[in-house]
């Protein structure tokens, strides 16, 4: 008997953005060794919450053990690395005096029901295939409805609305949708997913004039439950968009290991630039054949943080 072909869900974004990438990241399991420091900032912000509702600890306290715990990796970091710590603990400190703003308006029964708890499923429209998650944070809302919880940086131009209508067809909140109905469906029914949404603003400007300004709550925070409704038609298309994805993924996969290496997937080279043509990434000088991923000063081995012990899938 096959062994099942195994699939995070992350990897599924990656693939529909560059197949090369994907390729490398997940299948050769090569990642850069360093991340720009907005995506380092968004996993801070991330653990800034964690901090404040699982530590019972203010988010203006989380913010400052954070940035002191980022300034010692930076002291220990290599110089690309470190560049990059002190740029996202610049973000972060712009944002600091703003966090007290910021207020829980959806008020919760059980704030944390588990935190970051791998798991695996299964769909009997999908055989053979056994797809990985893992939550940020679930809880029981006192209208009695399980919900994801989702802390999340968004850049400085993003509208809170349109991000949340853009994240109706994120696949991460659908499956994990699947995944939380069936194991929470003793306690209560399943809501969708609570957003945290905090803008990457500077909090204070034109500081030290007779103009200085600060943001409103309004302009820096959202907060918002996205329904997701399971029985709806709009689930069941993501889901069938999320396994189509996955078929064409263990296509490809086999095609480059049966080439032994003579073929790989194209390069979106929309990537390349960062979409914006203003920077380049690790996997563009590949590309170039100025480096390889073997190369230890620019990749590292992907950890893989889906890995769960001792868990049966999800029944079909």
């Amino acid at each position: 008997m096959s062994s099942p072909y195994v699939v995070n869900v992350s990897s599924v974004q990656d693939f529909y953005q560059c197949r090369y990438r994907w390729y490398c990241k997940w299948v050769l399991n090569r990642v850069p060794r360093h991340e720009g420091p907005a995506l380092e900032a968004g996993k801070l912000l991330h653990n800034i919450f964690e901090d404040h509702f699982l530590k019972d600890v203010s988010l203006h306290e989380a913010a400052i053990g954070r940035i002191v715990e980022t300034g010692f990796r930076a002291a220990a970091a290599d110089d690309p690395e470190r560049a990059t710590l002190v740029k996202a603990t610049m973000l972060i400190e712009d944002l600091r005096e703003a966090l007290p703003l910021w207020q829980d308006v959806y008020p919760m029964t059980i704030p944390n029901l588990e935190t970051e708890e791998p798991f695996e499923i299964t769909f009997p429209e999908c055989p053979g295939v056994v797809f990985r998650g893992r939550p940020d944070r679930v809880s029981l809302l006192d209208d009695g409805h399980i919900y994801h919880v989702q802390n999340r940086g968004l850049a400085s131009n993003m509208n809170f609305a349109q991000y949340i209508r853009l994240a109706r067809r994120h696949y991460h909140e659908h499956l994990y949708a699947e995944h939380l109905a069936r194991k929470y469906a003793d306690l209560g029914p399943y809501g969708g997913t609570l957003f945290n949404l905090i803008r990457k603003l500077k909090f204070r400007t034109n500081v030290g004039k007779k103009n200085e300004k600060t943001k409103t709550a309004g302009e820096m925070f959202w907060q918002f439950p996205m329904s997701i409704d399971l029985d709806s038609q709009q689930h069941r298309d993501v889901m069938a968009s999320l396994f189509e994805h996955v078929d064409e993924m263990q296509w490809l996969e086999r095609k480059a290991k049966f080439s032994k290496g003579l073929w790989l997937p194209a390069a979106n080279e929309k990537m390349n630039g960062g979409y914006n043509g203003t920077t380049e990434d690790a996997f563009f000088k590949v590309l170039m054949r100025e480096i390889s991923l073997d190369d230890n000063e620019y990749f590292k081995d992907r950890e893989d943080t889906y890995a769960v012990a001792d868990v049966d899938a999800g029944q079909d």
